[in-house]
């Protein structure tokens, strides 16, 4: 007897590799896998799934967020280290999970938006990081 099933592939959406600043994602988080050539992720937008290469400065933003929240990610582009070397900038901004004293009102007092910073302290956009 032979099987009339036919099989699909499943879990795997479209590759983006991060080219043009400005670039932008949303959805939801599914987390970093080892890729062939380095870390991946994975975010879940309304377009379907989206992996993409985790630069450094983006995988570690990336390891404060927890699988399944709602982020927005922004590539801006090129730029320069404190020690002269180039590297892929990026924004990471976690919707607000209802914890007043963190969250900032965005968007007209819509949507409330999280910066991931370098400190491990969330900050809304706009405010300044303290030293």
């Amino acid at each position: 007897m032979s099987s009339l099933k036919r099989w699909r592939r499943v879990g795997h959406g479209q590759f983006h590799k991060w080219e043009q600043a400005g670039e932008e994602f949303e959805g939801t988080w599914r987390g970093a896998h080892d890729g062939r050539y380095g870390p991946l992720g994975t975010l879940e937008t309304s377009a379907g799934l989206v992996t993409f290469p985790l630069p450094t400065a983006l995988l570690e933003r990336l390891r404060r967020v927890g699988e399944g929240s709602q982020v927005l990610i922004q590539y801006t582009g090129m730029q320069m280290s404190r020690a002269g070397r180039p590297f892929k900038g990026f924004e990471v901004f976690v919707a607000d999970n209802g914890i007043p004293d963190h969250g900032a009102l965005m968007d007209g007092g819509k949507e409330p938006v999280w910066s991931a910073l370098p400190t491990g302290r969330p900050v809304a956009r706009g405010e300044e990081e303290e030293r």
